[in-house]
């Protein structure tokens, strides 16, 4: 293994990885005359000691380029989670700010005609093989599916954040590993509430991954290690009176109810505010997702006790830093899909999260 004092060079990894350091070049670049194991091996190198290659170089070979970055708009109850997302995407942006790159925001609106298919069909009528890459929610509605499938049709890499659809033919992915995350606050909860107890599970949409794989993982904890405790379980994301008059009706129904948890942001919202108006916050213990301005409250106000944080900049800003990797330097992401670690966040040690 090399002498890691210095900064580690491509002649280091040439000789680490017994090739030539035109090969190690090639293999970054994405070029022929490099098997699929030599480029795995070198890269897992290049990630192992931090080497980067000469980003201005590869720019200048490049030329400038042109990425598309669609997500939901920030407005109304899109702010509680996509504010972070767009957040993450700029950080990157800003640390390539050397670098000629063209980007075309696309905010979209869920259930209107500004809808992620509609914008995405329209950039690509507009743009077409004139785009580098794409990065956007993998959440899809059947038409979205299609015209993400038409990018890469089309030789248009596809990046995803925070959700995953294999199936459109995208190259990579970087979200939270839901699953975990759902057990994850499943063993929270059931950990601090008595046998024969109830726990209220705000589910979301059951056609949004991040939402259904969490409430999986969240479930499958329970039969195994919790069949005692009775869980109720309201679905719903888009309409939120309905949601509320759920939660409000299951709380009100069942004094047994000792725990509480919303596997989104904007519905975390709604959880708090109907165990706080039915004065139920010294009873029924409240895990709220992901840090706002209005988590962040009910954290500290004592109606929510704590919060599973997702990182969504985080997300977005390595889903975006693997696109510009592939657009800028030709190096393809080393899995198809990279997790960000979610967190438990107590009162106690908020202050390292904001």
């Amino acid at each position: 293994m090399m002498k890691t004092k210095h900064r580690v060079t491509i002649k280091d990894i040439a000789q680490e990885a017994g090739v030539s350091t035109g090969t190690v070049h090639r293999a970054l670049y994405g070029k022929k005359g490099v098997s699929a194991a030599v480029r795995d091996r070198i890269l897992a190198l290049c990630a192992r000691y931090g080497y980067h290659a000469n980003l201005s170089a590869s720019a200048l070979k490049h030329g400038p380029v042109r990425v598309a970055a669609a997500f939901p708009s920030m407005d109304g109850l899109n702010r509680f989670f996509y504010t972070s997302v767009w957040q993450g995407f700029h950080r990157c942006l800003s640390e390539l700010s050397d670098y000629t790159i063209e980007t075309v925001e696309l905010p979209y609106f869920s259930g209107t005609i500004n809808s992620q298919a509609a914008m995405l069909s329209d950039c690509l009528k507009r743009y077409g093989r004139e785009l580098d890459a794409l990065l956007t929610i993998g959440h899809f509605d059947t038409a979205c599916r299609h015209v993400v499938q038409s990018y890469c049709e089309q030789g248009i890499p596809v990046f995803l954040a925070c959700d995953d659809t294999k199936e459109c033919g995208r190259l990579a992915c970087v979200q939270s590993d839901y699953d975990a995350t759902g057990r994850t606050v499943a063993e929270l909860l059931s950990s601090q509430i008595p046998a024969g107890s109830s726990l209220l599970l705000s589910a979301g949409d059951v056609l949004i991954p991040s939402h259904y794989l969490t409430v999986f993982g969240f479930e499958d904890f329970l039969h195994l290690n919790r069949p005692d405790l009775a869980l109720h379980k309201v679905n719903g994301y888009h309409n939120e009176n309905e949601v509320r008059e759920s939660i409000r009706q299951f709380l009100m129904d069942d004094p047994q109810i000792r725990g509480a948890f919303s596997v989104s942001a904007r519905l975390s919202v709604l959880l708090a505010e109907e165990v706080r108006q039915l004065g139920l916050m010294d009873t029924v213990r409240v895990v709220a997702s992901d840090l706002f301005e209005d988590t962040i409250e009910n954290l500290r106000s004592g109606v929510v006790k704590n919060i599973i944080y997702k990182d969504p900049e985080q997300q977005a800003y390595l889903a975006a830093r693997c696109m510009a990797d592939y657009v800028l330097r030709g190096i393809r992401p080393l899995c198809e899909v990279q997790y960000v670690q979610s967190h438990i966040v107590f009162n106690s040690n908020l202050k390292f999260y904001i």
